[in-house]
């Protein structure tokens, strides 16, 4: 059976062909590949087959992927990531708080008093 590339992407699965020639282009052999990613031989056969069937739109779109890794998120993503690590940072405060509170000491109290 032939294994399909929809959107490129393998069919059923969310491994796009971008993910197997990140890999190529890092020397990664298919087999390495296979091992590296939840894919059988004939996937990774079916995702370098086409990329070097179409090898020209395939570089074009991963040098848009990488120019958009390396210019980082936007500002008002960077911001909303920010609260969510300072919400984060909260809550692993008052977790280490509420443990040191119910510690027990070498008496076997609760809280570290007597």
């Amino acid at each position: 059976m032939a294994i399909a590339i929809i959107n490129n992407r393998i069919d059923g699965l969310r491994i796009t062909i971008y993910d197997v020639f990140h890999y190529l282009e890092g020397g990664f052999s298919p087999e390495e590949i296979t091992a590296i990613l939840p894919l059988t031989p004939e996937q990774v056969q079916a995702a370098i087959d086409y990329i070097a069937e179409h090898r020209d739109e395939v570089m074009a779109v991963h040098q848009q992927i990488e120019a958009r890794i390396a210019a980082g998120n936007p500002p008002e993503i960077e911001a909303h990531a920010r609260v969510g690590r300072a919400r984060m940072d909260a809550v692993r405060r008052n977790a280490a708080m509420a443990n040191d509170t119910n510690e027990v000491n070498s008496q076997g109290v609760v809280g570290g008093r007597k």
